[in-house]
């Protein structure tokens, strides 16, 4: 299974001025259509992980796809997001 770090847009600030993105770095995978569609916690245990983050992040930027297809609840127990996706309506 590929993966990659990622920024992912997981709300957005209301309280703040303006409307800024609240984002956090993780784990991105891709699934057999190569389509990065599941993400974890990050495991960052060096500098060379945080220097391939940096790289990752910086190419690609912040995805907003699990945001902008789905929702986001933080989890308590995890300290961690986790995500549903939205229902598809096949009819």
């Amino acid at each position: 299974m590929k993966w990659k770090y990622g920024m992912i847009k997981v709300a957005e600030d209301e309280f703040g001025e303006g409307s800024d993105d609240v984002c956090e770095i993780v784990e991105v995978f891709q699934s057999e259509s190569e389509e990065y569609t599941s993400f974890s916690k990050p495991f960052l245990s060096s500098i060379e992980d945080l220097n391939i983050a940096h790289k990752d992040i910086n190419r690609d930027g912040i995805n907003t796809w699990f945001y902008d297809n789905g929702k986001f609840i933080w989890k308590e127990e995890f300290n961690f997001w986790d995500w549903k996706k939205n229902d598809v309506d096949s009819s």
